[in-house]
């Protein structure tokens, strides 16, 4: 009989423990419903798809129509005039000035934590 007591004691705390998961459960679903789940693996799906093409198109699958609008806009940048500053006409100094030298500092002594 106390084996019988002990058993129904331990099925009765497995019961409780289903129940309890049970409810997790039921809140769980009120606040995420299956449409919910959907929206946001597709979102997932779109966010996987766009950097798909992203990779693509770093890694060279250019159309030779997208490498000659390239080309162009590169030579129309390089045609432009630019205004660079005039070139100074004094000559630079022989030789540079020495920098003042550094104290020397002591060295910080390091002390072991304990």
């Amino acid at each position: 009989q106390v084996q019988d007591i002990e058993f129904t004691q331990i099925e009765m705390k497995v019961i409780e423990g289903l129940k309890i998961g049970n409810e997790c459960l039921n809140k769980m679903h009120q606040v995420m419903s299956i449409e919910e789940v959907e929206r946001i693996i597709d979102e997932t799906q779109d966010a996987v798809e766009y950097q798909r093409q992203i990779d693509e198109l770093l890694a060279g699958s250019l159309t030779e129509e997208d490498e000659d609008a390239i080309l162009e806009e590169l030579n129309a940048i390089t045609q432009e005039q630019l205004e660079l500053p005039e070139v100074p006409s004094e000559p630079l100094p022989e030789k540079i000035p020495e920098a003042s030298p550094v104290k020397n500092r002591p060295k910080a002594e390091l002390v072991a934590a304990s």
